[in-house]
């Protein structure tokens, strides 16, 4: 392979591996969604992956027998959980690198893979127990995969079927490739119905298995949810009965919406910055489709297809929903820079200055003025969070005894099945005060510990009801006995060690609703 001036991209790339892998090394605790879609790989074999997954959760078969295998064979600490989502990311710079050197002239190139390594998506995703790193990795893939067989003049059936087969593996692992394949599908078969006929759709029977299969073991579970309906509401779709006016505004905001999550732009002046990106994605759909219409109509159908699907109430398009769009996106942005690049070239070696030269000066400075802050903070300390949930259960449960009592606010309850399952038996107290004047209904904490000799007491409250009910438990914790140890984990975490005293020399206490 020769050295080209578009190889310029790998300075972003090893920018953009540098900053994922700072990120997967600060090694931090799992967090309530990382917990629950990791207590299901933990607890479960391969067989028991299929079908409805526990505590609400939902990700692709492919991936979850992926994260199982290397459970199975490394364990279960936080490297290794994370690390196929790392491998994600990084396989999305590469890709995006390649999709340059091939496309895109040196200024192009490096604008795409800067889009990537310094997407606010691609660096969180990459250090966490969630599938959107994937969907990044397989969407662009496909999009890869699909470009290149646009530009084959007269493809052979083994390109059909190889295409194909990629998309179906996609569906296997990606729920956001699954929704970028019929975009890339249309355009695939549109472009070659006339140069190859049945021969462009005949190998659809191999992704229609791979879906199928798919859908019956995994997928029908997840389609229609009402949890996943409760959870997200109207959030990512436009207003219930919109009218074409409302609707154009629905859409129109969006854009803003999307520029703050997943797209992660620069927060000063964000409506602007929003704006201004979506212009250069335009652009760069134009720009494609300038060099081979069917590029620039797959960037933007995959786009516009997410706006469908919002519309039609099937995916949200908002935050980790819409994660799929992006690799599009970014290509977009690399053509867009591309073309301006071309267009002030052309303006030196004709040696005048020209619209064509000035557009393209103001396209390549609004493409730097845009990615140049997510650059600088990308590159800035790392947040950290105040709470260390990870060290806070492992010291209960270095102290827990046979026959202790372990309480924990519901808000904790899969940070203590994760990290310490041991802590059993384990009650979740809910705060639950009568009114004035009448009689407890639930249960006192006196008539909880009843039994027991020590109590441990373990929470990381969150806004809302937990809140209130670590606030009356550590009030009460000294009602019914002696606090002999207390961990400092956090500024709201409760970790505690209680004597509990007689029944005879207990003060009152709180009442409870135990879950």
């Amino acid at each position: 392979m020769r050295a080209r001036w578009s190889d310029l991209a790998l300075v972003p790339l090893v920018f953009g591996v540098a900053l994922f892998v700072r990120r997967y090394a600060l090694h931090t605790p799992l967090w309530l969604d990382e917990q629950m879609i990791a207590r299901n790989i933990r607890d479960r074999d391969f067989g028991e992956l299929v079908g409805r997954l526990g505590n609400n959760q939902s990700a692709p078969l492919g991936w979850l027998w992926s994260q199982r295998a290397l459970v199975s064979l490394f364990g279960t600490d936080e490297y290794v959980l994370r690390l196929l989502p790392l491998l994600a990311a990084i396989g999305t710079l590469v890709l995006a690198w390649w999709a340059g050197r091939r496309w895109l002239g040196p200024v192009g190139a490096v604008a795409l893979v800067t889009s990537v390594a310094t997407s606010s998506a691609a660096i969180r995703y990459a250090a966490e127990v969630k599938q959107y790193s994937d969907d990044l990795f397989w969407t662009m893939l496909l999009l890869v995969a699909t470009m290149v067989l646009l530009e084959r003049p007269r493809p052979a059936l083994r390109s059909y079927v190889l295409w194909w087969s990629v998309a179906a593996v996609a569906c296997l692992c990606s729920m956001g490739a699954m929704l970028a394949t019929p975009v890339c599908a249309m355009v695939v078969v549109g472009a070659g119905w006339r140069r190859a006929g049945l021969r462009a759709v005949a190998p659809f029977l191999i992704w229609l298995a791979a879906f199928t299969v798919h859908y019956l073991a995994s997928l029908r579970y997840v389609v229609g949810s009402d949890y996943m309906t409760a959870f997200w509401g109207r959030r990512g779709y436009p207003p219930a009965d919109a009218g074409p006016r409302e609707l154009a505004g629905w859409a129109w905001d969006r854009l803003v919406v999307l520029g703050r999550d997943p797209l992660g732009l620069s927060p000063h002046d964000l409506e602007l910055v929003s704006h201004l990106f979506w212009l250069l994605v335009v652009l760069g759909c134009l720009a494609a489709a300038w060099r081979r219409r069917s590029f620039g109509v797959l960037l933007a159908g995959v786009v516009v297809f997410g706006y469908v699907l919002a519309v039609a109430e099937i995916v949200p398009l908002y935050m980790r929903m819409a994660i799929w769009i992006l690799p599009a996106v970014y290509v977009a942005i690399g053509f867009a820079a591309d073309a301006g690049a071309r267009l002030v070239v052309a303006s030196v070696r004709a040696r005048r200055v020209h619209a064509g030269g000035l557009a393209g000066a103001a396209a390549v400075l609004l493409v730097g003025a845009l990615l140049a802050p997510l650059i600088v903070a990308r590159a800035g300390p790392q947040r950290v969070a105040a709470s260390d949930e990870r060290a806070a259960t492992r010291w209960l449960a270095g102290l827990h005894r046979p026959g202790d009592l372990t309480l924990v606010l519901s808000s904790s309850r899969h940070t203590v099945g994760w990290y310490a399952d041991s802590l059993r038996p384990r009650q979740e107290p809910v705060f639950a005060p009568p009114p004035a004047g009448a009689p407890c209904t639930g249960t006192e904490l006196s008539a909880v510990v009843d039994g027991y000799r020590r109590v441990l007491i373990y929470g990381n409250p969150k806004p809302g009801q937990p809140t209130r009910t670590g606030e009356q438990l550590r009030a009460d914790a000294a009602a019914v006995g002696t606090v002999v140890a207390t961990g400092s984990y956090g500024p709201a975490v409760i970790a505690l060690v209680v004597d509990v005293r007689p029944a005879a020399e207990r003060a009152p206490a709180g009442c409870y609703r135990l879950l």
